[in-house]
């Protein structure tokens, strides 16, 4: 009888040994597995990060429009991924930055009718507005910029947008609208001395007149060479009203000494000479504010630059950090 106990107990401390080491040997094996998993993570995770990444690597290489296959092929893989919006945004950034103002604007929509929750709104909202600009739609462009104020995103984009607004009207030549906008932009803000220099631009150019063709014109036909003076191009001024003047006298020299044939020849190139003062200082008229035009903007490039560079507000922390 003892002996029958003592096999039981024997048996019965082999059998919890061999359960023991079971239980742990599954203990330990579950971590290991946990740990691999967590290592390398699913391939579902993998080749997501594989498209994102090749994407942001041809962004880096300013290779835009490849770029936006990649995002787009992302999206359309990876809908519900948290990183979707940067991709989403990315593909807004890759138009812009390729000069695709209307691609870039229309990007811009989607997004927002995408991801209308999104922080990064705010930065679709700028890229939308600024493709406008570029594409000669100023108008538009400042109505969008005036919606994101009324939208109360905060004084660091309230700031930025007035900034831009009236970086707009100075690129317009109207200088009081810009004046007006940039005064918007209040001191110890990111902007305030870039407005304020845009400002002294704007105060200096107002004063640069500009020439009106149609009074070049009315002076050139009242006086040979008046148009030109009026344009301060005193030199094609003296020309045409020495050589219209000349051929003029001739031409009444000719018909008083009863030259008629020699004088109807000398009228027909009096008035070629008349008709061509008339139409070059017109012309001239153009010119000159072509000429003013391009110099006021180019005094405007590096702040519309700065404009492009620069980040806008901390809000967009999480969009400029994926972005640049």
């Amino acid at each position: 009888m003892d002996k029958a106990i003592t096999q039981a107990e024997t048996s019965f401390a082999a059998h919890s040994r061999s359960c023991l080491v079971a239980v742990v040997f599954t203990f330990f094996f579950v971590l290991a597995i946990s740990a691999e998993a967590r290592g390398t993570g699913s391939p579902l995770d993998l080749v997501a990060e594989e498209v994102l990444g090749f994407a942001n690597s041809l962004f880096s290489q300013q290779e835009y429009f490849r770029a936006i296959g990649e995002y787009e092929r992302f999206l359309f893989l990876y809908p519900n991924d948290f990183r979707a919006p940067n991709a989403a945004l990315r593909i807004v950034q890759c138009y812009f930055r390729g000069k695709r103002w209307q691609q870039a604007a229309e990007a811009a929509e989607s997004f927002l009718r995408g991801y209308p929750k999104s922080s990064l709104k705010w930065e679709a909202r700028f890229l939308k507005a600024r493709s406008l600009g570029e594409m000669g739609r100023g108008e538009k462009a400042r109505e969008e910029y005036r919606s994101i104020i009324a939208d109360l995103p905060g004084r660091p984009l309230e700031s930025e947008a007035w900034y831009l607004i009236g970086l707009s009207y100075a690129k317009d030549g109207r200088w009081l609208e810009a004046d007006e906008a940039l005064r918007q932009v209040q001191s110890g803000e990111s902007r305030y001395w870039s407005a304020m220099e845009v400002q002294k631009i704007a105060a200096e150019e107002s004063q640069a007149g500009r020439k009106d063709p149609t009074l070049a014109g009315f002076l050139a036909a009242t006086l040979p060479g008046a148009g030109h003076f009026y344009c301060e191009r005193p030199r094609d001024g003296t020309i045409a009203l020495v050589f219209t003047g000349a051929f003029a006298f001739a031409t009444y020299e000719a018909f008083h000494q009863n030259h008629e044939g020699v004088g109807v020849a000398l009228a027909i190139v009096t008035a070629a000479f008349y008709g061509g003062n008339i139409y070059s200082a017109v012309n001239v008229a153009h010119k000159y504010n072509d000429r003013e035009e391009r110099r006021q903007r180019q005094r405007l490039v590096p702040y519309e630059l700065e404009s492009s560079n620069q980040p806008r507000a901390p809000a967009l922390s999480l969009s400029l950090k994926f972005s640049f």
